[in-house]
């Protein structure tokens, strides 16, 4: 078994040791999502203290897929050389970076977007705005920004890509029931709602290659009625194992879990916990 300070290989990315600091919503970026010196520092922080690995905050790959203010973005060729800046402060520390791609969907600020939010589904009630259901067109488009950040973060010298299919963000969003209400080919089963996901996970290796690493946030469950549940993740995590995915970091929640998602749900034994499913 594989130990905390051991050195340890994630296809053609080595850490250091297994220590990981999982992505976190930073914003310092500016208003256009460039990355900032404040934000620069931070990561360089980070690598000073030693840890394996280091996961950016979520990142949008387009412009309707921002969630918030000061969020850092990769949605153009212009914010690489921030991003290059960034990946350099760690890799001079003898760190490693990875940097999270999301689209916001139905969590997309349309304040700052311009927009209405996209989703799988236009369920009334979900946001303050109407949403815009997805056409094919919509969907194909953000597969392809996801393949296009991937090889803007490639020119920028990150180590690897994470996409972020967790706690309602689109991804995530079309892999729910809740959120997914769909019937044609992106709708229903799993395999159909896993989808999209898996497109863009091969978009991803066309841009990259088969020997970048390429990791996943997903959710083990939704804790939310209606959602996600375990059999379901536990079968897209195969499927993804399966296409080529490198690395899947197990999470759960979304932002309407609520009390729905105590800290503990009555697991009691190493058999119970999603990460051992």
């Amino acid at each position: 078994m594989l130990k905390l300070f051991d050195v340890t290989q994630l296809n053609s990315m080595t850490l250091k040791n297994r220590f990981v600091r999982s992505a976190t919503a930073e914003g310092m970026a500016t208003e256009d999502g460039v990355c900032t010196p404040r934000l620069i520092n931070l990561m360089a922080e980070l690598a000073d203290g030693g840890v394996g690995l280091i996961i950016t905050g979520h990142t949008y790959v387009a412009k309707r897929g921002q969630a918030t203010p000061w969020q850092l973005g990769i949605y153009d060729g212009k914010l690489i050389p921030g991003l290059r800046a960034m990946v350099d402060a760690v890799h001079e520390r003898d760190g490693r970076i990875v940097v999270q791609l999301a689209h916001s969907g139905l969590r997309a600020n349309p304040k700052l977007t311009g927009g209405a939010p996209l989703a799988p589904s236009a369920i009334e009630g979900l946001t303050e705005v109407p949403l815009q259901e997805m056409i094919l067109e919509d969907i194909n488009a953000v597969v392809k920004a996801f393949g296009d950040a991937a090889e803007r973060a490639c020119e920028a010298g990150f180590d690897g890509i994470q996409i972020h299919a967790a706690h309602s963000y689109l991804l995530s969003q079309f892999l729910s029931p809740a959120f997914n209400h769909r019937t044609d080919a992106y709708g229903g089963s799993i395999e159909n709602r896993a989808r999209m996901l898996l497109e863009v996970l091969q978009g991803i290796r066309k841009m990259v290659g088969q020997n970048y690493p390429v990791l996943i946030k997903m959710n083990a469950r939704d804790f939310l009625e209606g959602g996600l549940e375990l059999e379901d993740s536990v079968h897209a995590g195969v499927m993804l194992q399966e296409a080529g995915i490198d690395a899947i970091e197990v999470s759960g929640g979304t932002y309407a879990s609520g009390a729905l998602m105590p800290i503990r749900k009555g697991i009691s034994t190493e058999e119970d916990e999603a990460y051992f499913k």
